[in-house]
């Protein structure tokens, strides 16, 4: 009886580039200015949704630093307000999943021939691009008994658009299930809090550092588009 011995080998190739810009800008110890841009490109995604800019910026100004703020340093040693908006791209998906791709296989034994198969490729999207999240935040830095006490609390606001999940339910009658794509939106809001006390004291001679500090988080998440008209608890949830 002869025996046959088969073997399946997959290869796939994908790049990426991008580029970076950064400026900063102090006036004076008192207003921070700071501006970037990033441009990103994936094979990932089918020519014409590559490449895709995005830009991020951030302000403070340090209250503190200005002449008309006279407060002692023993109870107040820094203030800062800060703001920012920022956008980041995500291209974590499978390559080649913008095109239809026809899987290669063999067939059964025929007058000693075993020939080649393939099949109807699986639907794709209609147009993948990056996945988008926007962050606004506004934010604080304090400082008290010349740094010892430190306060940092920050609010922020992601807006994550175009992301990449499963699509729209299809009947029964399509005969295949729908490919994933750029089908939700999603906000979430939430807050940071940070306090820290940091001191030093002599012991035997030499300086003996040491810091406690705590931190307290929490945010929630509302999609803001999905597509399940239906709204079955049975499909993706």
């Amino acid at each position: 009886t002869p025996s046959f011995y088969s073997y399946s080998h997959s290869h796939t190739h994908q790049g990426s580039a991008g580029f970076f810009a950064r400026i900063n800008y102090n006036w004076a110890d008192k207003v921070l200015f700071e501006l970037n841009g990033r441009y990103d490109g994936s094979s990932k995604f089918k020519s014409g949704s590559r490449w895709a800019f995005f830009p991020s910026v951030s302000a403070g100004w340090r209250l503190t630093e200005e002449p008309w703020f006279n407060v002692d340093p023993e109870w107040i040693s820094n203030i800062k307000v800060r703001a920012s908006y920022g956008e980041l791209g995500n291209s974590n998906i499978s390559p080649y999943s913008f095109d239809e791709t026809f899987s290669i296989g063999t067939g059964r034994w025929f007058n000693g021939i075993q020939p080649k198969t393939t099949g109807i490729p699986a639907p794709i999207p209609d147009n993948l691009t990056w996945e988008t999240s926007q962050t606004f935040d506004v934010g604080i830095d304090a400082g008290f008994y010349n740094g010892k006490i430190n306060l940092t609390a920050d609010y922020y606001v992601r807006k994550t658009l175009d992301m990449y999940t499963v699509g729209p339910t299809l009947p029964n009658t399509f005969g295949a299930d729908s490919p994933k794509g750029n089908y939700a939106d999603m906000s979430t809001y939430g807050f940071e809090l940070s306090l820290s006390y940091d001191d030093s004291y002599m012991v035997g001679g030499k300086p003996f550092n040491f810091g406690i500090k705590a931190t307290l988080a929490d945010y929630y998440s509302i999609i803001d588009r999905y597509n399940n008209d239906t709204m079955k608890l049975s499909d993706y949830y």
